[in-house]
């Protein structure tokens, strides 16, 4: 089984013009997708990926995700028609509740219902985006159901919902084009995942193949098996850290491993955290190694349903030699 492309997914905690220079690299080296997150206070995503667009011919970009709390449904659908002109055909725009950093940031709305806004911002941009007015009564926004947006609609936007527990995966299923999966994923996690979007899309009548499964792989490549391997040690003590529930659940990582990174992070700090990582929970949430290891991981992951991975984060000990050897080597392997 092969992929449907290979997509790079940034941080966007870098000065835009690095930003910039890495998506035009990705762009020049075949890659098909460039992911772009909100990433805590950061940098605006949509102005990051506009900036992208502009300085790429080719490449898809991904909003990797956009929330309804901190702008408006009516203010997503405008921003991701916007971007469409900008790039016609080559946006896709993620959406997702990202309650974890709402709570962190201490602006969730009293009474929020994430599930439910989610949903209904995904309805409501699917109608606007399509040039038709709302068409329902939201319970979750202020918008009138006659609302329609101003500006022409440069193509079909697909939208994507970020999502994360089964009612999100099968609520994606039903109604969103894709799915992108959060930070740290596994092959257990994904192959789980995957059941729950299929189910989402019988129960909605829709071919499970409507739906495009995306994920951030956390991926370190080089010739030197332990540096690219050490390299992702510290990203998993951060994650593990702080993740919880089903991602967890569903990895098949030892629960022992586990503990002892949380606990040495709460104790000490993340730095010294990275040393209780284990090669298990390496093996588990990430590819790591030689280009060698990185194909042979990354094709387990299409196994378990993933279509479109985007390599994340670390890369390798040098990011930049790392991203042209998953082009040049690891790419055409697996696409």
């Amino acid at each position: 089984m092969t992929f449907l492309g290979l997509g790079l997914s940034l941080s966007n905690e870098d000065p835009v013009d690095a930003t910039v220079a890495l998506a035009r690299m990705a762009d020049e080296l075949g890659f098909d997708e460039v992911s772009l997150p909100e990433s805590r206070l950061f940098r605006s995503v949509t102005t990051a990926a506009a900036a992208v667009l502009s300085h790429t011919n080719r490449i898809t970009v991904r909003v990797g995700i956009a929330n309804p709390v901190t702008r408006h449904p009516l203010v997503l659908a405008l921003e991701a028609a916007t971007l469409a002109e900008l790039g016609p055909g080559r946006i896709r725009f993620g959406l997702g509740a990202a309650e974890w950093t709402m709570r962190a940031l201490g602006v969730e709305p009293t009474g929020w219902r994430p599930y439910t806004n989610t949903v209904e911002t995904l309805r409501a941009m699917r109608a606007l985006l399509a040039g038709q007015p709302l068409g329902f009564a939201p319970t979750t926004f202020i918008a009138s159901p006659e609302v329609s947006l101003d500006c022409p609609i440069p193509g079909p936007i697909p939208i994507d919902l970020g999502a994360v527990n089964s009612r999100m995966l099968e609520a994606a299923g039903a109604l969103a084009h894709g799915v992108q999966l959060g930070a740290i994923t596994s092959v257990g996690y994904t192959r789980w995942a995957t059941g729950r979007i299929e189910h989402g899309a019988a129960v909605a009548g829709r071919e499970p193949a409507e739906v495009l499964l995306s994920a951030n792989v956390l991926t370190s490549v080089d010739s030197d098996r332990k540096a690219a391997r050490d390299a992702v040690r510290e990203v998993l003590a951060y994650y593990l850290a702080r993740v919880e529930g089903v991602v967890i659940e569903e990895s098949g990582a030892d629960p022992e491993h586990i503990d002892q990174v949380r606990q040495v992070v709460a104790r000490d700090g993340v730095t010294v955290g990275a040393s209780a990582v284990s090669e298990h929970l390496i093996d588990t949430f990430s590819v790591a190694g030689t280009p060698r290891d990185v194909a042979e991981g990354l094709a387990i992951y299409a196994e378990a349903g993933l279509q479109m991975p985007l390599v994340w984060h670390t890369l390798g000990p040098n990011p930049t030699a790392a991203l042209r050897t998953i082009a040049r080597e690891i790419r055409p392997e697996l696409c």
